[in-house]
Formats: C-alpha cells, structure tokens, sequence
C-alpha cells in the first residue's frame, strides 16, 4: 500500500512510519515544523500544513490510505488553534483525498472520558472531526475509520512516559482522589496492529473502535509508582481529593491566561487521572480481529530498558 502518515514527528505517527515501512508499504510522513527525532530510512517524509489545503493536493496524489495521526494534542491552549488545527486541519485533509480518490482514510481519535461540565478544546475538536467523518461517510462514501485509543504508551512516548517521570523526578506530582482511576493503557505496539488491521479490513469502514489493551485492573496510582520505582524514588505520597485537584487546575488555566504560566495540573488531566470507566475491545476484537499481545507487565518492562537505554533514569 502507498500510505500517508500526519503527525510523522510524533509519537504514534513515528512508530507508525516505522511500522509500515518495516512490513514493506511505501511510506510518506508529512511534517510541519518539527522534525522527527529518529528518521526512518525507507520513507519519504515531505512538508507540508494541514491548515493550507494548497500543501496537501499534491501530497495525496498516489495515495492509497492516509493515517491522519497529526493534531494540536494539549490540554490547554488557545481554541483557535485547537479549531483550526483539529477540525479545520482535518477538513482540508478530507477535500484534498476526495479529489485524489483513497482507499481508506484512517483518524487516530482519542477515547473520551466523561466530563462533569465544559468539554475542553483538545476533546471538543476531535469529537467535531469525528462527526464531520462520519457525515461525509454517509453522504460520500468516504471510506473513514475512526480509531480512538485510550493512554497509549511505550519506548519513546512523552506525554505518558516521559513527562510523568520527570514530574516524579522532581517531586512535583500527586496522586487524585485516592488512586481511583483507570489508566486505560494503550502499548503503542498493540495500537500499530490495530491500525495496520484497519487499514487491511473492509468491515472496518464507517466504524469508530475503541483501541486500549483490554485491561482496566491497573489504577494510575500503580502505573505512576512504577515509574517511581524505575526512577528510583519511593511510592508517591502526596494524594488530594477530586475537587481539591479541579479548584487548584481552574486557578492554574486562569494562571496561564492571564501571565502565561505553565499549569502543573488542567482539569483534562484531573478528569483523566480519575477516570473510572473501563473500556470494552469487543467491537476492536470482532471487527479488527485485535488481540493485544504486549500486557502492561511486559510494556513496563520495555520502557524501563529504554528509559535506562536513553540515559533517562540511571
């Protein structure tokens, strides 16, 4: 297949590229303005912004599937940004495949966690795209997959390793709520054989599937303290209450509104951290034949060999 990867500098769209070009697909990454921290060698990766739908024309011609993984991935921030990248980003991605024609237009979305009041921007504007997918599915026959993962980590993650480490490195994280949540943990490799299983399946077409490792036994507290343990600092002691976390996260957003201070917690990070709704593969199972093969006790291990490896703990 003649794929196109959004996002190619991140995470998930790094691993994918890797991925795809690893089982023999001809691979294209678009980058904006950050540049990938490892390139891989049998891809072309290619400028481009998907706010400009002029850059992406010529990008898509060719194309078999486009795995749009590119987006504004915060938990504060300007909503025009988050609008314009997001939705509107996506949007103009779609225009310009429907012109080219594509096989499979596949959207790394993010599973949702239940909100008690104002949805943030990161989450409002996936939920729009979402919709608008879905919409010209029904009107298009666009052949959309909606893939929505829950908090995927692994070697090379930053938003749920790497930051959370050095969170703990500096003694600068609490747990909430007494250790309740959920983490959803998504091993970035059980994520690629889901995609790679969207991208070969016809039944997935016009579906939004749920992506996590089918595992909801692991609280945050457990997985933070393992980070702990890696770094070699105790069991965090530090704990306050939900409400606590939302007053403290609320002054912190108005903080960075006003004097641009970098909040140390948002109130995404508070409704993440205490989320108690477990997610059902069923669907991933049935649909995707997806079978997680990596467990959180082998991805733990994995992270902390590359931890160790990248000179990130001692």
């Amino acid at each position: 297949m003649r794929c196109l990867v959004t996002g190619s500098a991140g995470f998930i769209g790094g691993s994918l590229i890797k991925r795809l070009a690893k089982e023999g697909h001809d691979v294209k990454g678009l980058i904006h303005k950050t540049k990938p921290k490892y390139y891989e060698k049998k891809a072309e990766y290619v400028t481009g912004d998907i706010t400009d739908i002029s850059s992406l024309k010529p990008l898509v011609r060719d194309i078999d599937v486009v795995f749009h993984c590119a987006a504004f991935v915060k938990d504060y921030g300007s909503k025009k940004t988050f609008y314009e990248i997001n939705f509107e980003g996506t949007k103009n991605l779609v225009s310009a495949c429907e012109i080219s024609g594509i096989k499979k237009f596949i959207f790394i979305s993010h599973i949702r966690h239940e909100f008690e009041r104002d949805i943030e921007y990161y989450t409002k504007t996936k939920a729009m795209a979402e919709q608008y997918l879905l919409y010209k599915f029904k009107k298009n026959n666009l052949p959309v997959v909606i893939i929505r993962p829950g908090n995927v980590y692994g070697p090379g993650a930053t938003t749920w390793v790497i930051r959370p480490l050095k969170a703990i490195q500096k003694n600068r994280i609490a747990l909430i709520d007494n250790d309740k949540g959920i983490f959803l943990h998504t091993y970035i490799d059980n994520l690629l054989d889901a995609l790679l299983s969207a991208m070969e399946e016809p039944k997935a077409v016009g579906e939004t599937i749920d992506i996590t490792d089918g595992d909801s036994s692991i609280t945050w507290g457990e997985y933070l303290n393992e980070l702990a343990r890696i770094a070699g600092k105790k069991n965090i002691k530090k704990n306050m209450s939900k409400n606590t976390a939302l007053m403290l996260s609320k002054v912190m957003i108005l903080l960075y509104k006003v004097f641009r201070i970098e909040p140390m917690v948002t109130p995404m990070a508070v409704h993440i951290f205490t989320n108690t709704k477990s997610i059902s593969i069923e669907k991933a199972e049935s649909i995707l034949g997806y079978c997680p093969k990596v467990d959180f006790k082998e991805g733990m291990r994995r992270v902390e060999i590359w931890l160790r490896n990248e000179g990130y703990v001692n």
